[in-house]
């Protein structure tokens, strides 16, 4: 055979490379089954910090139990999503605007991936759902991340992966965030 340039060969490999970037399909992330297990550690303290998450979840962002948020939250919480401001009022205004008081669900209202502590830090992980923009009428799954700092039992301060956005000031991620 006619030996192969070297220019051709790299162009060649870097077209494939390309190209099975493309027929590879994402792998969607999966809830855990059980989501009171992901409570559990061996150290008190990071189990209770865990829960305290939990059950804020559960009745502020899913229930919108607003009145609950002296329960979970210091006064002078820090936010660093861009769509709500610091402190414990402006997130009590920002749940009642976005969302209507609901029964507490006994889990978390999103698939829930994993719930981790390390010190005083909570991370959740939740799977998050988006209109497929190559595929109108269709949503794919990604991955949400939520941080907390707890002090002395309650939420000092929250990070997340959220974008800066009108919309977010209105919608419900109750409603919104389903397959």
């Amino acid at each position: 055979g006619s030996p192969v340039n070297r220019s051709s060969l790299i162009t060649a490999c870097a077209a494939a490379l390309a190209l099975s970037g493309s027929v590879v399909a994402q792998v969607p992330p999966v809830a855990a089954p059980d989501q009171h297990a992901l409570l559990r550690s061996s150290d008190p303290k990071l189990a209770a910090n865990k829960k305290l998450v939990f059950d804020m979840y559960r009745a502020i962002v899913n229930g919108g139990h607003a009145e609950m948020a002296g329960q979970f939250f210091t006064p002078e919480y820090i936010q660093h999503n861009p769509n709500v401001q610091s402190g414990r009022d402006e997130l009590v205004r920002y749940i009642r605007q976005t969302r209507p008081v609901r029964p507490i669900p006994d889990t978390i209202g999103f698939p829930v991936i994993s719930i981790m502590a390390e010190g005083d830090l909570v991370l959740v992980s939740s799977v998050e759902y988006h209109d497929d923009p190559d595929a109108p009428g269709r949503k794919y799954a990604t991955t949400h991340f939520d941080l907390y700092r707890i002090e002395n039992g309650r939420i000092a301060e929250h990070w997340d992966n959220v974008l800066k956005s009108r919309e977010s000031l209105t919608t419900d991620p109750n409603v919104t965030n389903k397959p």
